[in-house]
């Protein structure tokens, strides 16, 4: 029995209509979400080479022909936040609430972007001379030496144990002459020691180690007493040997590297940046020895003390009572503010030009010419002092003050440089891509301005 066929549908002229609009309304939906898509692609695609191509090759300084770009300037500047960050930290954790004022600076300058981005602009523009200059002389950096100097950031040596070179330090015995032994007494300088610290209470940072960081200290872990055993302890007795350290290999060194460089990631830093920064920082040290080659660990110093006053009339009274014939160690003892050293008639023994006094006191100084020769009063931050020369020599100087030494004519000599050139470009743009992080904890900024509670 055959089946009954079925009669076809009839296609209305309302189905066509009907349909063929539910087709034009699909095709208008895919193009718009296609023109959606595509929209969105290129706002996101400029963006990202807004952010990764476009700006980051913004120039913001140049220095003849070489251009220093907005890139290279932001994780440099990222790099001495973090460092300032980390150092600013230390000082709270080992130093407790002295060490408030040691850190203090450094957050204030971390607050304004622009003064630490205008520190690391000078930089850069300082390490293309540098680099300029070494070329000239033919001074370079191997990537071995860079490498080096990494593994030495992490305390890594496979060549054995670094074991510094220890340099002799040159002392100074001054031959005193009657007149100079008539107007001071010399006595020996007691050697500064340490003072303990309590760690604060409240907000406990933790510092970064890595690069240009010292490593926090260890901290041993207290374990809770056992119970006592409640049955009869067993009579074998069993050795107790001490634990074997575990060596630094290549592999732990590598993976220490990868955990210092992964904690840079977030702030733009990679490794390249890193060994930049490294290869720089040698290329610097072998120009300075270079220019302070013929310096000698040598320098003028004068030997003087001084009486500080609150006033200029009562700086006068004293050099009045000097003229007169009284005592200086009896004056000092008498007027002088400086409680460090006015029982000892203001001593402060051998200093030279690039010492921490303040500017004016030194050139008053130095100023003076002849053993116990007075100055006119003088005034700085710290008051007025009546300064006496008991003598000026040139001395040796011990070699970390040779280094401070050869630092300091190193900076004038590139200052010079730099002043003498009239092809280096500051952009005024660059302030707009001075980075803000890593930024302050506000605990820690809350913990350090706040008023010392020792004692409390």
């Amino acid at each position: 029995m055959s089946k009954k066929q079925s009669n076809p549908q009839k296609v209305t002229k309302k189905y066509l209509t009907r349909k063929q609009q539910e087709e034009k309304q699909v095709k208008t939906a895919v193009s718009i979400t296609i023109v959606t898509l595509a929209v969105v692609a290129v706002l996101l695609g400029y963006v990202l080479i807004d952010r990764y191509i476009i700006k980051p090759n913004v120039t913001v300084a140049s220095v003849g022909d070489t251009e220093i770009k907005a890139g290279d300037f932001q994780a440099n500047t990222k790099y001495a936040r973090m460092n300032m960050l980390t150092q600013a930290t230390q000082y709270v954790n080992y130093f407790g609430e002295t060490g408030k004022q040691y850190a203090f600076p450094l957050l204030y300058q971390l607050q304004d972007p622009a003064i630490i981005g205008e520190n690391v602009l000078n930089q850069l523009i300082d390490e293309v001379i540098i680099r300029e200059e070494a070329a000239k002389r033919n001074i370079t950096v191997s990537d071995e030496e860079v490498q080096a100097l990494l593994r030495e950031q992490f305390a890594f040596y496979p060549e054995g144990t670094y074991t510094p070179t220890i340099t002799s330090t040159p002392v100074y015995t001054p031959t005193w002459s009657a007149a100079q032994i008539e107007l001071i007494n010399p006595t020996d300088t007691p050697e500064p020691s340490a003072t303990p610290t309590e760690t604060p209470e409240g907000w406990q940072p933790t510092a970064t180690e890595g690069p240009d960081t010292q490593p926090a200290e260890e901290v041993v872990p207290t374990f809770p007493a056992e119970e006592a055993p409640t049955s009869e302890p067993s009579a074998t007795t069993v050795p107790t040997e001490p634990p074997t350290p575990t060596p630094y290999t290549e592999r732990l060194f590598k993976q220490d590297v990868k955990v210092y460089v992964d904690s840079l990631r977030p702030y733009g830093i990679s490794r390249d940046d890193i060994e930049q920064i490294l290869y720089n920082g040698l290329l610097r040290e072998k120009l300075i020895e270079a220019v302070t080659k013929d310096l000698r660990p040598e320098e003028e110093q004068v030997w003087v003390r001084h009486i500080l006053v609150e006033n200029e009339d009562l700086a006068n009274e004293v050099i009045e009572k000097l003229a007169e014939g009284e005592e200086w160690q009896a004056l000092a003892a008498e007027y002088s503010t400086d409680e460090s050293n006015k029982d000892n008639g203001g001593d402060l023994g051998w200093i030279g030009r690039e010492d921490s006094y303040d500017e004016t006191f030194l050139k008053a100084s130095f100023d003076l010419e002849d053993d116990g020769q007075i100055s006119e009063p003088v005034e700085t931050q710290f008051g007025w002092h009546i300064i006496q020369l008991v003598t000026k020599a040139v001395n040796p100087v011990t070699s970390s003050k040779f280094n401070q030494l050869k630092q300091a004519y190193f900076t004038d000599w590139l200052e010079d440089i730099r002043t003498s050139r009239d092809d280096i470009q500051i952009e005024s743009a660059w302030v707009e891509f001075a980075p803000t992080v890593p930024a302050v904890p506000e605990d820690l900024y809350n913990y350090v301005i706040s008023p010392n509670t020792q004692g409390n």
